[in-house]
């Protein structure tokens, strides 16, 4: 073989661009841009390297043979006229991962089993010796990608996909990938905060991701420094030499790297469930005396470095799949808002997140935008700089505007033009019906029905609870809009009314079929004493 390849790194969708330039500063030349991957050109000590240095790929591909095809029976001999005895011993193992359909197959099943086939009968014995298949840890990982009649044959020198560094066996409930929180902290700029000394601070940390590939970088750790089983390590092109070298580079960046005073890196975590396993991630890739974990809620949380330091603020807030899950995440944004604003002045903010409608919530501007795809959806990248001139209160704050005057413009600022005419209503409604209920000695009672047909809701008051009912909009209405109204409303009620966004319980009120009405949506058994017409009732709000 040559010591000149081609080399294919796959990675996420949305991350093309970047990988690119990571791998081009690694050593890959002519590289261009595929649909999630880039292709370029190197040697083996480049390969070796991008399995080693690359923050951002999923997996690094050795073409092997590229070829055309018609039908099964071309595909098998394409495979089989490759001398696979160079790569592979008769008595080893390898696992076939075949992609795409065209030319008669249209079962990926199907094509890798062709595949196994063409390889394993190149290598059969006299004696009948034959390779086996091993799907979790093979001596050989072959790849094909079948694509409008042209079959690209490959060797998977990663093995286990990159994104997986090691240091992460405990998961919160949504984990973000590894190769994508680091890509998040690339375009956020942590790179060049880092460099000048800046701090990493995580809000909503979870499991520590975004701190530990914070960290890596900081650190010049190679991400999959600590893997000890490659897509090569049994391939017989495999030059041990030449990755021990550069293995061994490596190690000694490290080590040079974490004997510099660390950076100041902290997260938080409202859940108590996942502080252990995030300090165990921590402890696993090395970086106990880089990073601190704590227990912390988004409404307190106000990063102190030394020295009255600046720096970066990366967070990936959670995304409601419940009904009744946009209350919470309304006043989860505003929250954050309200914490960046009062005690991150000065820093940086990245917000990615898979609903930016709502990073107009937090009452600060985004200088920028990214777009990236979690999986199969889409999400923003949201870049703030955390400057007086972003904040969002409709007109420039006076040098000696109060912070709660600030804060106050912030809040109403928040609403758009419908969404203040809501809260008028609810004023309004409010005026007169509260004189009516405190004279009767009501407590509970219905503040809003629809009165605004393009803000479906039913709103009641049990004391100084909100009890919300949205009425699901019909087919006719756009979903975004739907959403982005209801998320007006809900930033509405607590400013009109003067209740606590923790009072204010939202609930969906939709067509059911067969036995779904009777499923339980929550059930934490709390109570409210309320009082009509002289008796007094307990009221159940959330269950």
């Amino acid at each position: 073989m040559t010591d000149r390849h081609e080399l294919i790194l796959t990675c996420p969708k949305g991350l093309e661009g970047l990988l690119l330039d990571e791998a081009t500063a690694l050593g890959l030349e002519e590289a261009r841009e595929q649909t999630a991957a880039i292709r370029g050109f190197a040697g083996l000590e480049v390969a070796y390297r991008l399995c080693l240095w690359s923050r951002l790929a999923n997996r690094v591909l050795l073409v092997i043979r590229r070829f055309a095809t018609e039908n099964a029976e071309t595909l098998y001999a394409g495979v089989h006229a490759v001398d696979w005895a160079e790569h592979l011993e008769p008595s080893g193992s390898l696992a076939v991962e075949f992609s795409g359909r065209g030319s008669g197959i249209d079962n990926t099943h199907f094509g890798a089993l062709k595949v196994k086939d063409a390889i394993v009968d190149r290598l059969r014995t006299n004696s009948g010796e034959r390779p086996s298949v091993d799907k979790l840890n093979p001596d050989l990982r072959v790849h094909l990608r079948l694509d409008r009649g042209q079959a690209v044959l490959s060797l998977d020198l990663s093995g286990h996909s990159l994104h997986q560094r090691g240091y992460r066996l405990q998961q919160g409930a949504a984990p973000l990938k590894e190769n994508l929180a680091a890509a998040v902290l690339i375009r956020a700029g942590w790179p060049r905060i880092a460099a000048a000394g800046g701090a990493l601070a995580d809000p909503m940390c979870g499991v520590g991701t975004f701190l530990i590939e914070g960290a890596l970088m900081a650190a010049d750790i190679a991400p999959n420094l600590r893997r000890e089983r490659w897509g090569f390590s049994a391939w017989l092109g495999h030059v041990p030499a030449l990755w021990n070298r550069l293995h061994a580079e490596a190690l000694a960046r490290a080590e040079a790297g974490l004997a510099r005073p660390p950076l100041w890196i902290r997260g938080y975590e409202a859940d108590p469930r996942l502080i252990q396993p995030a300090r165990n991630n921590v402890e696993r890739a090395g970086l106990a005396s880089w990073i601190r974990i704590y227990q912390g809620d988004v409404a307190t949380f106000e990063p102190r470095p030394d020295q009255n330091q600046k720096g970066l603020v990366i967070c990936n807030p959670p995304y409601g799949e419940r009904l009744g899950d946009e209350a919470s995440l309304v006043y989860l944004y505003q929250h954050l808002g309200e914490r960046l604003r009062q005690a991150c002045l000065g820093w940086e903010a990245g917000v990615f997140t898979a609903a930016p409608e709502l990073g107009r919530r937090m009452g600060i501007r985004s200088h920028k935008q990214y777009a990236f795809w979690n999986g199969a959806l889409p999400c923003k990248l949201l870049l703030i700089k955390v400057e007086l001139d972003q904040f969002v209160t409709g007109q420039r704050s006076a040098p000696n505007q109060r912070p709660a005057e600030a804060e106050q413009a912030v809040e109403l600022a928040l609403l758009s033009e419908g969404g203040q005419m809501f809260a008028n209503r609810l004023q309004k409604n409010l005026r007169q019906l509260g004189k009516w209920a405190r004279r009767e000695g009501i407590e509970c009672y219905r503040l809003y029905d629809a009165d605004m047909p393009e803000y479906a809701l039913a709103i009641d008051l049990y004391r100084d609870w909100v009890h919300v009912q949205e009425y699901a909009p019909p087919r006719s209405i756009d979903p975004e809009k739907a959403q982005a109204r209801l998320f007006d409303a809900l930033g509405a009620i607590p400013q009109a009314l003067g209740i606590p966004r923790e009072k204010v319980v939202v609930k969906r009120r939709e067509r059911q079929s067969g036995t779904r009405q009777y499923e339980r949506q929550a059930s934490q058994g709390e109570f409210l004493e309320v009082s009509e017409g002289g008796v007094k009732l307990l009221v159940n709000l959330t269950d």
